[in-house]
């Protein structure tokens, strides 16, 4: 299994959404927000790199200039982001996580 490019990440955060009134697990509120800020840091440029998979999600983690960075002159910070495999990804709009 290949690993997705940035504009297949993109694509997968937006097919990702679910709507609210079919969410069933308590920890889907954090994946749905979780999504939100994956495809903005993507949309933004920013290095992701994928690390891992597991519950047909990909683990993508993004580096991107925050407080340490500007404030510190530091590294960048980092965050990983579970992403649905395009297969996790309900055409019923129901909820992968």
């Amino acid at each position: 299994m290949s690993k997705p490019t940035r504009e297949e990440l993109i694509d997968l955060c937006e097919r990702g959404v679910v709507p609210h009134d079919r969410w069933s697990n308590r920890d889907t509120s954090a994946a749905q927000r979780q999504l939100g800020e994956c495809l903005a840091l993507l949309r933004a440029g920013c290095d992701f790199t994928i690390t891992d998979t597991s519950h047909k999600c990909w683990w993508v983690t993004i580096r991107f200039d925050g407080f340490g960075r500007f404030d510190w002159g530091g590294a960048q910070d980092d965050e990983r982001f579970y992403v649905p495999m395009a297969e996790s990804i309900r055409e019923d709009g129901g909820d992968w996580y």
